[in-house]
């Protein structure tokens, strides 16, 4: 049997109505309107079960009970709308029929209405139900008062005002709005700093400090309260504020150790195995060899050290010493250190320079032990000597360059005297014109040299005419260096015991020549008078002295402690907003508690 297909829809739409009636009634008995089913059954069969007696008088008919029309709260369809949106994103679909009704029995519908709609939002992020209440307000429901309306438009549309810069109260609401405007590099208050580094979620607070908006000039560390997070902040803004307390406190590794560095204590190896602090202890204490075991290095070390480290190892297997690092005074020690010995410095560096002129004095003590103690190696050791003091020789006249050349003139014209025989007027004149041809220039402007170091060079000059005169070449100019100490030592007596104990019979009468010179000029200073000349060297001695600068790689500034939080989440980012818009919720909800 078929079905005529217009019969079907109008039988599909007949039940789509019945389902729509039972629907409404079912929603009725739920809110009282009407009696439950069971109830009206009851009902039905007691009137059945009455005696007749008291039933209906006979020739009437039963008049039917009239039922009341549900009561329903009367919403505009802009309204309706907005609250079914929120009802659906709360996951109650019935509710807005329900709250209609129960709205529609109450005494004050609007009021009824919107402690259903907070009930409601209840389940919902605070943000979300605040959106929806702004737009129940706009549709004309009660739900938000005036004041908190303002506020929360303003969360919502994201044109906050600037917060108030002394409040009298820091509510929900004020820690937001400090929070926008320090995102917005604006100045705040330090109280307004302190608030928001306490009550901020710690990932939103490194956010700021990444930023640029927290910065070092907020001094932290002269905040009243010093709680385990502003010391955290401090270590990441201006760590030479914290003491070793703190640092500890921190658990703070690299910067305790940094402050080890700094006092000139140590950091050692663990089990033969460097980290980057043990390894830049051991460079400073001048241990290259620490350089030759790579295998001991850490796997990880920073960018410039690990650089650093490389250069050095490439100088210690004999490499050259490029411009960079041989302009750089603070290695200039560890890159003597790392020089292969018995090597000529040859170079136009400031280092070549220095460590030339250095090594070129050390041969020269090597000529006096000769001297005195293997005459058959003092050809050997003058020549070594010379040709060290001819690689650091050169035409400038200013600088670390000009100080070495003038070192190593003086050096030359000692030499000359030493190595010269009586009748060697050559070789005189030759010694002394090495340092008249600087006094000659005049001053440092003109390529000479001024102020003490060139009457130290003068008073060379003529105690070299005065030997020349005397034909004494070989006169002792300088018991002191005879002696193998520095001039004017006070350890010259164990030098002269050394000596004696390694001289050769015949080179006695030269070591203790140099003692009894040593002695006379000791007792004239001591009555006052004024002692002999003496060959003094080096002509500068303060330009010998390995420089007391720093190295930035080797005992670096204090470093901001790295972040150590993740990136931060929306959630945790929102964390204020969340905040304000609980805090709205939660005093308009209770003024519609009281309003009830």
């Amino acid at each position: 049997m078929t079905t005529d297909p217009l019969s079907a829809a109008a039988l599909a739409e007949l039940r789509q109505a019945e389902l729509a009636r039972r629907e409404e009634r079912r929603i009725a008995r739920e809110s009282g309107a009407i009696p439950a089913l069971r109830a009206r059954r009851r009902d039905g069969l007691a009137r059945r079960a009455e005696p007749i007696g008291g039933g209906i008088p006979d020739g009437h008919e039963p008049t039917p009970a009239h039922v009341e029309p549900t009561p329903r709260m009367s919403l505009s369809a802009r309204a309706t709308a907005a609250l079914e949106r929120a009802a659906a994103e709360a996951g109650n679909i019935s509710f807005v029929d329900l709250a209609l009704v129960r709205a529609g029995r109450a005494a004050d519908p609007e009021a009824a209405l919107s402690e259903d709609v907070f009930t409601l939002l209840s389940d919902t992020t605070p943000l979300s139900a605040l959106r929806h209440l702004v737009e129940l307000a706009a549709c004309g429901l009660p739900v938000l008062g005036e004041n908190q309306r303002t506020r929360a438009e303003a969360i919502c549309s994201g044109r906050l005002p600037a917060p108030a810069v002394d409040p009298d109260e820091v509510d929900a609401w004020q820690l937001h709005l400090e929070a926008v405007e320090a995102f917005g590099h604006a100045t705040l208050s330090t109280a307004a700093w302190q608030r928001l580094v306490e009550c901020l979620p710690l990932p939103v607070v490194d956010d700021l400090i990444d930023r640029g908006s927290l910065q070092r000039h907020s001094a932290t560390h002269t905040w009243p309260t010093q709680s385990h997070r502003v010391r955290y902040v401090t270590a990441r803004l201006s760590p030479d504020h914290l003491d070793d307390a703190e640092l500890e406190a921190l658990d703070w590794e690299d910067e305790e150790c940094r402050r080890i560095l700094g006092s000139g204590g140590g950091v050692h190896a663990i089990d033969g195995q460097h980290d980057q602090w043990s390894l830049r202890s051991a460079l400073l204490a001048g241990d290259v060899s620490v350089l030759d075991d790579a295998e001991a290095f850490p796997d990880h070390m920073p960018e410039g050290l690990a650089d650093l480290v490389s250069s050095l190892q490439e100088v210690r297997r004999g490499g050259p010493v490029g411009r960079q690092l041989g302009q750089d005074r603070s290695l200039f020690g560890i890159l003597e250190d790392c020089l292969p010995g018995g090597i000529l410095v040859s170079g136009r560096t400031d280092f070549h320079y220095w460590a030339g002129t250095r090594r070129m004095h050390r041969l020269l003590d090597d000529v006096h032990w000769a001297l005195a103690c293997a005459p058959d190696r003092l050809q050997e050791a003058v020549r070594a000597t010379t040709q060290q003091a001819l690689a650091v020789r050169n035409e400038e006249s200013r600088g670390m360059a000009g100080k070495a050349d003038r070192e190593a003139r003086a050096v030359q014209a000692y030499l000359c005297f030493l190595d010269a025989g009586p009748n060697d007027k050559d070789r005189f004149d030759r010694g002394i014109g090495l340092l008249e041809d600087v006094l000659k220039r005049g001053g440092s402007r003109r390529g000479g040299v001024d102020g003490e170091e060139r009457r130290h060079m003068a008073s060379l000059s003529e105690l070299l005419h005065s030997l020349r005169r005397a034909s004494k070449p070989q006169a002792v100019v300088n018991p002191y260096l005879a002696l193998c100490v520095e001039n004017a030592s006070t350890e010259w007596r164990q030098g002269w015991r050394d000596l004696r104990g390694q001289a050769a019979p015949e080179q006695l009468e030269y070591v203790n020549g140099a003692k009894d010179r040593v002695q006379r000029i000791e007792t004239a200073r001591r009555l006052g008078r004024e002692p002999e000349t003496v060959y003094v060297l080096p002509l500068n001695e303060r330009f010998l002295w390995v420089p007391g600068v720093r190295n930035q790689e080797l005992q670096p500034d204090p470093q901001p402690l790295e972040r150590r939080t993740g990136a931060s989440s929306e959630e945790e980012r929102q964390w204020t907003a969340e905040e304000a818009a609980r805090e709205i919720i939660g005093l308009c909800a209770a003024g519609s508690r009281n309003d009830r």
